[in-house]
């Protein structure tokens, strides 16, 4: 695999230490000059992977090479990364305990699993938030026991809105930990037609892992991978990062997975694209965890693996232009012009700005928040603009987000 720029090359390492993260990159480190040691960290901690870093240093017995600024950074995430997993460890116990006191039982969706059971320590997994998967008719009657407690509030960042908005709803702080929860009623992606057989799956083959001293149910492992997966391409086309390639490597490498099974669950899913695609993702960076049912590329995977490269190392500050452009694309069927372009950025959701003006999504007040909403989207597009994402690899990101969804 070819690199052109530095900061190519760095983010390629980034995927690399992420994909095979037990690997020896002691040659890598020991080729990085002090702006390749400030870049990788720099990107690493935004990435939520710092840790990961840091333990392949260590691995390779490479501390003295690591420069002085770098190595403080990295201390500093270490502390931080310590004190942000005992909170999320204590505050998830505790919200389960609550809501199995109202008749709830929780589901810890993804990160809980990775981080509590799968990862070799806590801290190296990163979480921004605790998801809480219940049945969709306990959904608003959890949040509201939560907020009427008086341990929870609705995030001040947070919209209103109810089950009908999405797969979750508004985020919730955690008033004695500082922590982030969501209560979800579905997993994802709205326009997934089989959803509903990956939300059975999670509720009806939970197991259960010790947090803090409480019993709090997971996904299984097969139905936590599958999540993982659509979670990456469907939803976020990979711009959640190359977290998600450890992510795949701690879980598969923990196992047990029965990839023959895990495979015909993906294709009744409608996720086996999506499953080789990411495989071959992370076989392509070094990952050890491949099988070889899923190490034999399809014909036409090598366009879609470049896009799936390009999303997942973009810079943070093009994600929403990139977003917003994919969806004009995947409606028009072509790169917008500036024109329709702008009338998007100046359309809103009228859910979006119901959730603004705490009415529910057909009152007419919702609209007395447009001209707040369309500031804030004024410069989100404006600083977009500025971002320049490419259209050419935009186009393709769509195709492979169509090829994804088996349209094409």
């Amino acid at each position: 695999m070819a690199y052109g720029s530095e900061q190519d090359r760095i983010g390629a390492l980034l995927a690399r230490l992420c994909a095979a993260p037990d690997a020896d990159f002691g040659p890598d480190f020991e080729a990085l000059a002090a702006q390749g040691w400030a870049q990788l960290v720099d990107r690493a901690i935004s990435k939520r992977v710092g840790l990961l870093v840091d333990r392949a240093v260590r691995r390779a017995g490479a501390e003295t090479l690591v420069p002085a600024p770098a190595r403080e950074a990295l201390d500093d995430e270490a502390r931080s990364a310590a004190m942000s997993s005992f909170g999320h460890m204590i505050g998830l116990s505790e919200a389960v305990r609550f809501l199995e006191a109202q008749g709830i039982s929780p589901i810890a969706l993804k990160g809980a699993r990775l981080a509590f059971n799968d990862y070799p320590e806590p801290q190296l997994r990163r979480l921004r938030d605790l998801d809480l998967l219940v049945p969709a008719d306990r959904a608003e009657h959890a949040q509201q026991a939560m907020i009427e407690s008086g341990i929870y509030e609705v995030a001040e960042w947070s919209a209103f809105y109810g089950i009908e908005f999405g797969h979750q709803l508004p985020e919730l702080t955690d008033l004695q930990r500082g922590i982030s929860l969501e209560i979800h009623h579905r997993l994802n992606a709205r326009d997934w037609a089989e959803e509903p057989q990956l939300v059975r799956m999670v509720h009806e083959h939970a197991e259960e892992i010790v947090v803090a001293g409480t019993a709090v149910r997971v996904p299984s492992m097969h139905a936590n991978l599958l999540h993982l997966v659509e979670h990456a391409t469907l939803h976020h086309l990979f711009e959640n990062g190359p977290i998600t390639l450890a992510d795949l490597h701690f879980a598969a490498m923990k196992g047990p997975v029965d990839w023959e099974v895990l495979i015909d669950q993906a294709r009744q899913m409608g996720l086996e694209r999506a499953l080789r695609l990411i495989a071959m993702l992370a076989l392509s960076y070094g990952a050890s965890w491949v099988p070889p049912a899923l190490r034999d590329p399809a014909p036409d995977l090598a366009a879609h693996l470049a896009a799936s490269r390009a999303a997942m190392l973009r810079d943070e500050s093009q994600f929403e232009h990139a977003f917003m452009m994919r969806g004009l694309i995947m409606r028009k069927g072509r790169a917008p012009g500036w024109k329709a372009a702008l009338r998007a950025a100046v359309t809103p959701t009228p859910l979006i700005l119901a959730g603004m003006m705490r009415v529910s999504g057909d009152n007419p007040l919702r609209w007395l928040a447009y001209p707040v909403w369309l500031v804030q989207r004024g410069r989100a597009y404006l600083a977009a603009r500025r971002a320049r994402v490419d259209q050419d690899a935009l186009m393709q990101e769509v195709s492979t987000l169509r090829w994804l969804r088996g349209s094409s």
